[in-house]
């Protein structure tokens, strides 16, 4: 078995590889079909998509990965004409500024290149720089060499054209997602699409329109700056990946629209190359520092309410967050006259565990009891730590016979959960539960009375042996319980 895993991880890593060099033979293909008569090429988007993909998947920033992106590149010149001597040296030039990206981004943590970084635009910006730098320095030379163009002339648009490839395409790259999340992200949205709230929704992305369709009616140098709002707003609305999405394509096209009035776009129009390309690609860098920080914010509160709704250690809902969400849902059960049950649920000697084996093995216990109640019970069901070793639980639309029988399943499962304490020894434990049922749920019902109720199920549970559920006939209280081992 293990040589038949061995072997499949060689077949996907050589799917991966040959993979990695179809698209850059495809990226070549694009770019040299794009190609200005007598000069490189304005649409290179090979080179920073393929930094972004090695960045992004690390298994293929390796020698095969290596390999196969220069044998796309070669294959891709020299099926159209180029020279062997001339396609290497391009070659050499477009991998150099890969290869110092991926060593740059290398040196930081996941989260500068995932875009979670509120400077990660900074960085992006001097990966972007340098990397194009390191290109222009091996590959300008040939330049003069092609297409008799003056070396200094080639140098500054060959950076300018890098450095606004690497700008406008790496972080769509980065943040892009799965193909199967994103197409669960679409489906889930599609609600969202019908009616006002679609259009309200839309309308960052309309403001996106009408602002590139005005600064094309009014033209200018400034008219590029005229969609930095729209891309703003589109910044605080949706997530990274469309905000990237919607910049990489606003530039390319503020770029073809300015090159569609010259004859050529290439080193006899120098300044205008480099002021537009730079220029694009540096007011992208705006609503991207925008997004970039909109996001942090967001996973920031979103780890904050985690924080106060959760517990720290085992991961159950925190006694406030359980409480206030479970009145809630008790609520909500009265309002549709549901049933729901209540349980409290007490490890059994917790106390004699923390004293044996240490605080240490207490915690082991009470994380992997958390596991196997949040294994055990249904997407709907609530669970929380109130304290100590007790948890609670609200299950909702459940009669009675179910929630004994959910009771005693857990009892079950507690037995049966393996435990390992710090010093690698088994600790094995039991829980006692207390339940109480009503159908329907009144509308006066309150979730502390049916949990005092539940406790006091529990004591009787505690009092007849451990380890088993006693229920609650009725929830008043006043019915007799009767224990179930």
């Amino acid at each position: 078995m293990h040589f038949l895993d061995r072997l499949r991880s060689a077949v996907l890593d050589l799917r991966g590889v040959a993979l990695l060099g179809l698209l850059v033979l495809g990226a070549c293909y694009l770019g040299i079909w794009a190609r200005p008569t007598g000069f490189f090429s304005a649409f290179w988007l090979t080179n920073a998509m393929l930094l972004g993909l090695m960045v992004r998947n690390p298994a293929w920033a390796h020698w095969p990965g290596w390999l196969a992106a220069a044998i796309g590149y070669m294959l891709a010149d020299l099926t159209t004409g180029g020279a062997f001597l001339t396609t290497l040296w391009l070659t050499a030039s477009n991998m150099a500024g890969v290869l110092v990206g991926v060593v740059m981004y290398k040196r930081v943590e996941d989260k500068f290149w995932r875009m979670q970084r509120q400077l990660s635009p900074l960085y992006l910006f001097c990966v972007s720089i340098s990397s194009a730098l390191a290109s222009a320095l091996v590959g300008s030379g040939a330049g003069p060499v092609m297409f008799h163009a003056d070396w200094y002339e080639t140098f500054w648009v060959w950076v300018s054209t890098e450095f606004m490839n690497y700008v406008l395409l790496m972080p769509v790259i980065f943040t892009a997602p799965a193909p199967a999340r994103m197409w669960r992200a679409v489906a889930a949205q599609r609600p969202c699409w019908q009616g006002w709230q679609g259009w309200v929704h839309m309308a960052p992305v309309f403001s996106v329109l009408l602002a590139v369709l005005a600064g094309t009616l009014i033209g200018g140098p400034g008219a590029i700056a005229f969609v930095v709002p729209a891309l703003l707003w589109c910044a605080l609305t949706y997530s990274l990946f469309t905000t990237c999405l919607l910049g990489m394509l606003v530039g390319y096209f503020q770029t073809f629209e300015i090159a569609a009035g010259m004859s050529t776009f290439t080193p006899t129009h120098m300044e205008m190359v480099l002021s537009v390309r730079a220029g694009v690609a540096l007011l992208f860098l705006g609503p991207l520092a925008t997004a970039c920080s909109h996001a942090a914010r967001s996973e920031m509160l979103r780890r904050l309410d985690h924080a106060v709704n959760f517990d720290h250690l085992t991961g159950a809902m925190a006694r406030g967050a359980f409480m206030g969400t479970g009145a809630k849902l008790l609520a909500r059960m009265a309002a549709d006259a549901q049933s729901a049950a209540v349980l409290m649920l007490d490890i059994d000697h917790f106390k004699q565990v923390n004293d044996r084996h240490g605080h240490a093995a207490g915690d082991a216990v009470l994380q992997g009891f958390a596991r196997m109640l949040a294994g055990e019970l249904r997407p709907g069901d609530l669970c929380g730590r109130l304290g100590g070793e007790e948890f609670g639980v609200v299950l909702p639309r459940i009669t009675r016979g179910d929630a004994l029988a959910v009771a005693e399943r857990l009892c079950l499962e507690t037995r049966r959960c393996e435990i390992r304490g710090p010093d690698g020894q088994c600790l094995n434990i039991s829980v006692s539960i207390g339940l109480v049922h009503q159908e329907p749920v009144a509308a006066d019902t309150r979730l502390d009375a049916l949990l005092c109720i539940a406790d006091a199920a529990l004591y009787e549970a505690k009092r007849t042996g451990r380890d088993r559920v006693a229920v609650v006939a009725g929830a008043d209280g006043t019915a007799p319980l009767v224990s179930a081992a």
